[in-house]
């Protein structure tokens, strides 16, 4: 599927030229998971525009099966339309009801306040055990009201969810009348929740872990990448690369409360936190270096070069040692995390990438060798091998298993801890790169790269359970339980 311009009245057309905001966005089409998406379809808006996301799912799970071809999604500021160039052609309702909810559009609008959002009905019909039957459409603009005005601000991206009440879509055996509502987000209590980056978006979204369901988005400057949540702090941390800053926000309110400066000869790629939330050890993967904040005085406090092209970090908070993944060096780092000194180099046998240490082992993802290498701890010896998928990137563990995230074959590796082999592979399509387990709801999710969601996969059966579309490449994905 392609996302494609919509048709504009005169006032709209003007509209567009005026804030010069709007351009087109590719879609594509989803893999074996997920299905029909908006994947890839983020915006090149100016700094000036808030954004919005519409999410759709449905009254009740059973109901007609209905299909419409939909267009001109927009919202209303007194009675003048801005459109969300990203927007879905095709609604069905078996897509909703497979993924609890699906994207439906996506798009930059300015700063003011919206009291309104329309569509235009172009074909609708009654999928009836594969017999498409076409539907008479009872009035094509489908105009639904907020419960309340909607203020948006400049930087702002905010997320309003569609419900659809297909049952009362239907007037009769042959008319439609679209039955929708619409609702901000909410976004509850720091419970249950998780929180995903999307960079190209300037957008973190969060999750319901009990539903798998957007509740909501945070706009953020500056292409937000890496998560690390400190829950006893009551923060979440961010790593922002283009704003060269960290910046910092109140899990209860989702409120940005400061934010430190990162030296702008650095140029940060991934970062981790302490356990005590008071330090922030930054990766400068071009520049080889590695970089401490120290969050409380926002003041950088350690510094030190770092092999060649250094990927990936792991805090070891009872050894309070840092292990380090360097790539052309194709060795592992540990440093003392006080001093910044090193106190010992492993050699591993590819490219090494994601780390994961359990049970006094370091597991280590060796992407060019498509293997995972253990080493025991502390000493660093060469344990063995495991041969997993193509281009593994990062490792979890949950429910007595390790699972990799296997770049290049689109699947998920299981992994015994101390047996030498990798059970089979968890199929869910594109890239897979990103991962977190919720242990209270016993799911593994799967952020893809390419399809623009996150998989979700039953720790209990180890299959896929669902998928989290999102419509942009996710980067950082944790669970705050």
């Amino acid at each position: 599927m392609k996302a494609r311009l919509s048709g504009l009245h005169t006032i709209s057309n003007l509209l567009v030229l005026f804030w010069g905001i709007f351009f087109l966005a590719g879609c594509q089409q989803g893999g074996t998971v997920g299905g029909d998406s908006l994947s890839g379809a983020a915006l090149q808006e100016s700094s000036g525009d808030a954004r919005l996301s519409v999410f759709l799912r449905l009254k009740e799970p059973e109901g007609p099966n209905l299909w419409m071809k939909i267009s001109n999604l927009e919202v209303g500021s007194h009675n003048t339309w801005f459109p969300l160039r990203a927007a879905r052609a095709e609604i069905q309702r078996q897509d909703v009801r497979s993924n609890g909810q699906i994207l439906a559009g996506r798009g930059g609008v300015p700063a003011g306040q919206y009291q309104s959002i329309r569509f235009t009905v172009e074909k609708a019909a009654l999928d009836r055990d594969g017999e498409m039957i076409f539907l008479s459409v009872d009035n094509p603009v489908v105009e639904i009201d907020f419960p309340a005005e909607l203020n948006l601000a400049k930087g702002d991206s905010t997320s309003l969810f569609l419900t659809w009440d297909t049952a009362g879509s239907m007037q009769g055996a042959a008319i439609i009348r679209p039955k929708m509502t619409v609702s901000p987000q909410s976004i509850p209590l720091v419970t249950d929740l998780a929180y995903v980056s999307c960079p190209a978006l300037d957008t973190i979204y969060i999750v319901r872990t009990d539903l798998n369901m957007v509740c909501g988005s945070v706009g953020i400057s500056g292409n937000p990448t890496t998560l690390v949540a400190n829950l006893v702090g009551n923060r979440l941390f961010v790593l922002t690369p283009k704003d060269s800053a960290v910046k910092i926000f109140e899990l209860t309110s989702n409120r940005l409360i400061d934010q430190i400066r990162i030296p702008l000869s650095v140029k940060s790629t991934y970062m981790t936190v302490s356990a005590d939330g008071k330090k922030a050890f930054l990766l400068d993967e071009m520049g080889n270096n590695l970089l401490r904040l120290d969050l409380q005085t926002g003041t950088v406090d350690g510094q030190i070069r770092i092999g060649s092209r250094p990927k990936y970090m792991l805090y070891l908070e009872e050894q309070n040692l840092l292990a380090i993944s360097c790539a052309y060096a194709q060795k592992i780092y540990f440093l003392d995390a006080t001093s910044l000194t090193i106190v010992n180099t492993v050699d591993t046998g590819g490219t090494p990438d994601g780390l994961l240490e359990r049970d006094n082992y370091l597991y280590v993802a060796e992407s060019s060798s498509n293997s995972v290498s253990v080493f025991e701890l502390p000493g660093g010896s060469n344990k063995f091998r495991v041969n997993v998928g193509i281009k593994p990137r990062r490792l979890v563990f949950g429910n007595s298993h390790i699972y990799i995230s296997n770049y290049g074959s689109g699947n998920v590796s299981m992994l015994k801890p101390g047996q030498l082999n990798a059970s089979r592979g968890i199929q869910v399509g594109g890239m897979p790169f990103e991962m977190d387990v919720s242990l209270a709801r016993q799911w593994l999710y799967v952020g893809d790269e390419q399809k623009g969601g996150v998989a979700v996969i039953d720790l209990s059966s180890n299959k896929v359970a669902g998928w989290i579309e999102l419509g942009a490449a996710p980067n950082s994905f944790i669970v705050v339980n």
